[in-house]
């Protein structure tokens, strides 16, 4: 006998009136350590290269290959993750990112040559795209009411797990070795799995979603897919206006996290100097993680948030085109704040859509073709870095992005939410 399980079987809609926190304490602290282990496995590597060389013998090449592959991980995820979810629910698939994640984190931490190092780098960047992908879904069917605050809550934590590696990884290396380092990371995913089993087995309706997440498991099982309420994804406006801007920051992301020490140095910024400047780079964003979801939500003109970030994106990455040197670090700050496009579009995925359902689809389809573009930045700053020998050529085709980056950023901002 075949069994049909509806995509909305899992469902614990709470009541608007329902408090923020009564019985969705564990659900906000399993959100948080999926934002938690969004980004460590991306930042890790970068600052103790020069120790895991002197045991691994990672080529540049290696090391190109695993910068591109974070954002290419994250693309395939894009695609995979929706239906994923829909086939094995919410609950289940956070569980199953968290142990995929943690599996590469510390396998990699195992490797004994470079292509094993690089293999195991897969499974620990797949984890966390899944998660990338269903935690706006996931906060619009736990905190409908809750929107716009559990959303910063989330990106907020995004924003830290990018930081905290390259403030402490180091030091960590230092005192015990590169394997060690890269592995402790592990520790964020197999923390994450405690929420979501507490989510899973001991609520009032651990005996439904149990015997839903076993039928979903069954191969014999037709998971219905919820009836299309208007036209497809990629038919409306809201969808690519927010892949652009998802696109250009992404990119910049990327880019600046390989190539901007190698801009600084050349300018005559010392070793030690662009470091920091890297590091503040990643920790930076924090206070516009938290506070771009609520202004989002709450601002009556929400033109507003596009126009700040594209002003401050323009006149910071002017600067570090063509005067690096001069107050570097108020460039690096002013930079962040165009960074919060990120939680913008995190935020707009739900506010933009009005099912579980629809968050859903526009979560995987503005991250497939967003990393899949992204991860072409990199790559192509160093191609035209090394066809004119000044890095003042690549940066300026940043520049040219931005315009396009701000007109999108205000469809997205005058839109109406569509039922995809």
């Amino acid at each position: 006998m075949i069994d049909c399980v509806s995509t909305s079987e899992t469902s614990m809609e709470p009541t608007p009136a329902a408090s923020l926190w009564r019985g969705r304490l564990a659900l906000l602290a399993g959100i948080i350590l999926i934002g938690l282990n969004a980004r460590i496995m991306v930042a890790v590597v970068s600052p103790i290269i020069s120790i895991i060389i002197e045991e691994l013998p990672l080529t540049h090449g290696h090391q190109e290959l695993i910068g591109w592959a974070a954002p290419a991980v994250f693309a395939i995820m894009g695609i995979l993750a929706p239906p994923l979810g829909r086939r094995y629910g919410l609950e289940a698939m956070m569980v199953v990112c968290l142990g995929i994640s943690a599996l590469g984190e510390i396998a990699r931490a195992l490797a004994t040559t470079p292509n094993q190092f690089i293999w195991w780098t897969i499974p620990a960047l797949a984890g966390a795209g899944i998660g990338n992908v269903l935690v706006p879904p996931l906060i619009r069917k736990y905190f409908p009411d809750q929107v716009p605050v559990v959303t910063s809550i989330y990106t907020l934590f995004a924003m830290i797990s990018a930081a905290l590696p390259p403030l402490f990884i180091l030091n960590i290396a230092q005192a015990t070795g590169w394997r060690f380092s890269v592995g402790v990371w592990g520790a964020a995913g197999l923390l994450g799995f405690l929420p979501w089993m507490v989510i899973i087995f001991s609520s009032s309706r651990s005996g439904h979603r149990i015997s839903a997440i076993k039928r979903r498991l069954d191969p014999r099982t037709v998971v219905e897919r919820p009836p299309r309420l208007g036209v497809p994804i990629w038919k409306t406006k809201v969808a690519w206006a927010m892949t652009t801007v998802f696109v250009v920051n992404s990119l910049i992301a990327y880019t600046m996290f390989a190539w901007l020490p190698h801009v600084l140095t050349e300018a005559g910024i010392s070793q030690t100097s662009a470091a920091m400047y890297l590091a503040i780079f990643a920790i930076a964003p924090l206070p516009g993680a938290f506070i771009t979801p609520i202004l989002a939500a709450r601002l009556k003109h929400g033109w507003i948030l596009p126009v700040v970030f594209s002003v401050a994106y323009a006149i910071s990455m002017t600067f570090l085109a063509f005067w690096p040197a001069f107050l570097t670090l108020a460039w690096i700050l002013l930079s962040r704040i165009g960074d919060s496009f990120f939680p913008y579009i995190m935020t707009m995925i739900n506010l933009r859509t009005r099912t579980t359902h629809g968050s859903m689809a526009m979560s995987g389809f503005v991250q497939f073709f967003g990393y899949s573009l992204a991860s072409i930045g990199p790559i192509g700053f160093g191609i035209l870095y090394t066809a004119t020998g000044t890095w003042q050529v690549p940066m300026t085709a940043i520049l040219v992005l931005l315009p396009i980056q701000f007109v999108a950023g205000m469809i997205v901002a005058r839109a109406v939410p569509v039922d995809v």
